[in-house]
């Protein structure tokens, strides 16, 4: 072969190779954006509306759930058991006030929530939800607003974005990046409309909307954070995701990736651990039942280890024997107790 010769064919055959290589890259990126799309699609889907829960008001409300979602869970039988025989009328609240409002610094998202005030002269205690289905229509939402308005507390609960009858805006949950902003609206709307002083208000969530800790950390006059069965830290929360889901640990990349391109946001830019070193001397109460099989105690764990190493002011109380949002039915008298005790010593 001559030179000529030798030289196509070193060519040709670098030309194969880059083909070859071009096409594994592009099968590859194929590959990781669809697999991330599958995982986030699944786990970050929002719910517009309150479902089976939609009749429910402060005032006439009910316990009821399909209970579906209990059965893939230990103690299935148990944790049905604690809500549809726990009779909910001691806690029905005759009145409240259909509310909206904005997220902060944005107008044009309008949020509807209850505000329910027994006490002008109380401090007030925002409530935050969780997913998939939910809102401020979901029971323990009501149970817990129940159970403030019995011990003295003025509340506001409401619907995130994309949920209840808030305004929808976009398919999937941010984990908190930003529904952060929506609870910071209800803290303005508080100050604003009915003329809270800074350090009056308070705020709790459950399970996935622990996000909305990020607004704990951002705003200062908010004086005191309950949080429940809360998802605090991100990380840990996309490998309980995969593990729930059925892939491999390998897949967080992507599922964060594609994740955030379908929320419109960076899904690691904020995390709610942030509310750990940023609460200086305000309270923080942390529940979690120790078997929870949805949302790992390893995230209240974690987040108190943050508050100690920080000199913040933090309570725990891990539950024996309770799964995910269990221990305000199975312990209510307990739950109550301490839920108004930690906001009458945290809030002036």
């Amino acid at each position: 072969m001559g030179r000529v010769g030798y030289r196509w064919s070193s060519l040709h055959t670098k030309q194969k190779a880059s083909a070859i290589a071009l096409a594994c890259l592009f099968g590859f990126s194929i590959g990781y954006v669809g697999i991330g799309y599958v995982i986030a699609s699944q786990a970050m889907a929002a719910n517009p509306g309150c479902g089976i829960w939609s009749d429910n008001t402060p005032s006439e409300w009910t316990s009821y759930d399909d209970w579906e979602s209990f059965e893939p869970w230990p103690l299935a039988e148990e944790r049905v058991e604690i809500r549809r025989d726990f009779d909910v009328s001691p806690f029905q609240m005759g009145d409240y006030e259909d509310v909206s409002f904005h997220p902060r610094d944005d107008s044009g998202i309008t949020l509807r929530g209850w505000y329910v005030e027994v006490d002008p002269f109380a401090p007030v205690v925002i409530q935050t939800h969780g997913m998939p289905m939910n809102g401020k229509c979901k029971p323990e939402m009501l149970l817990m607003q129940g159970y403030l308005a019995e011990g003295g507390f003025n509340s506001l609960s409401f619907d995130l974005r994309n949920y209840g009858e808030s305004d929808v805006v976009n398919d999937y949950f941010a984990v908190g990046q930003i529904e952060y902003k929506d609870l910071l609206g209800a803290y303005d709307w508080l100050i604003s409309e009915k003329g809270y002083q800074p350090g009056e208000v308070g705020m709790t969530a459950f399970s996935a909307g622990g996000g909305a800790a990020i607004a704990f950390a951002e705003e200062p006059g908010i004086g005191a954070l309950w949080l429940d069965s809360a998802v605090l830290d991100f990380p840990l929360v996309v490998k309980n995701e995969l593990g729930r889901l059925g892939y491999p640990p390998i897949f967080a990349g992507p599922a964060v990736r594609v994740g955030g391109w379908l929320a419109g946001v960076d899904l690691d830019e904020r995390s709610p651990m942030e509310a750990a070193g940023e609460a200086g001397e305000r309270p923080v109460f942390l529940t979690h039942g120790k078997e929870d099989p949805r949302v790992s105690i390893v995230h209240s764990e974690r987040f108190e280890a943050r508050m100690l190493d920080n000199g913040g002011t933090v309570t725990a109380w891990y539950v024996d024997d309770r799964g995910h949002v269990d221990a305000i039915w199975g312990e209510s008298d307990e739950y109550q107790e301490r839920l108004v005790g930690f906001f009458s010593n945290a809030l002036i």
